[in-house]
């Protein structure tokens, strides 16, 4: 969720950054787990957790994630600086702990599996793919529990050293930091940086004062956004999987798509400031 940056000038930016590149850490030990379970095919035939109901916690829990991690990973690398403020390190905190829950809900889903439903094939617990689930599932949580525990440190750092503060108006979104990240790209590729300052001039002039901007209807870009994935997941299912059976099971699971990437984006709109409201 971090990248490289300048040494951190106070506790509260270098505890904060310490929780965050452990957060990236466990988010990428869960990468490797999702992947190898749900995208190898002769390990996803061997996982007790990849049947109603353990998949569908993995597969929503899959959604949360990239929209939590996508997010705080971009707020990260935007505000690399020495020092962080105090709103933005908490942001940046409030991310890592929901990535973290929803990695912990998981987990906890894999191992009940694991326990207590039926191999889908026995030999998997003879030829090593048991083994290396497990062994997936031990690195994934020992990482996730050594987040938390800096997690909480920061937390403590950050009500020791900083006072409350309430919104402010003038804190970027993520859109803020996607338009900054791509100025700042350009500015180290000298011929594109011209057309790239074109353009996010164009497109932060767009979000500012057009009737259509996503900042102007939150909700209807959140549902537009959601059916957009619906729709995208059933085509990379019909490339991935083959056709679909039936044009029930197309709606079927881009209804259930949509409706999880609505429900993150709501849940995640407000504490990530995903897109925040029009400055007057």
């Amino acid at each position: 969720m971090t990248a490289s940056r300048p040494r951190a000038t106070d506790e509260l930016t270098r505890s904060t950054r310490l929780a965050a590149n452990a957060g990236a850490f466990a988010a990428v030990a869960y990468a490797a787990l999702y992947l190898v379970t749900t995208q190898v095919k002769i390990v996803r035939a061997a996982s007790p957790f990849g049947d109603d109901p353990w998949d569908v916690v993995v597969s929503y829990g899959a959604i949360f994630l990239a929209i939590v991690v996508g997010a705080t990973g971009v707020r990260s690398i935007r505000h690399r600086g020495p020092r962080l403020e105090p709103l933005i390190a908490a942001r940046i905190r409030t991310g890592v702990a929901m990535a973290l829950l929803t990695m912990g809900l998981t987990l906890a889903s894999d191992v009940s599996a694991l326990l207590f439903a039926p191999l889908p094939d026995p030999a998997a617990a003879d030829d090593g793919r048991l083994a290396l689930i497990v062994g997936l599932i031990v690195v994934s949580g020992a990482t996730a529990i050594v987040a938390t525990g800096l997690l909480i440190r920061a937390g403590t750092i950050a009500a020791r050293t900083t006072t409350p503060q309430g919104e402010d108006a003038s804190e970027p979104d993520i859109l803020d930091d996607l338009l900054g990240l791509a100025r700042e790209g350009a500015a180290l590729l000298r011929p594109i940086r011209t057309p790239v300052d074109r353009l996010t001039a164009f497109v932060d002039r767009f979000l500012a004062t057009s009737p259509a901007s996503p900042r102007r209807h939150r909700l209807a870009f959140g549902i537009v956004a959601a059916v957009a994935a619906g729709l995208a997941f059933d085509v990379w299912h019909a490339v991935v999987e083959g056709p679909w059976g039936s044009l029930v099971a197309l709606g079927l699971f881009a209804i259930l798509t949509a409706g999880g990437v609505l429900a993150v984006y709501l849940a995640t709109l407000g504490p990530l400031r995903l897109i925040r409201p029009p400055r007057s």
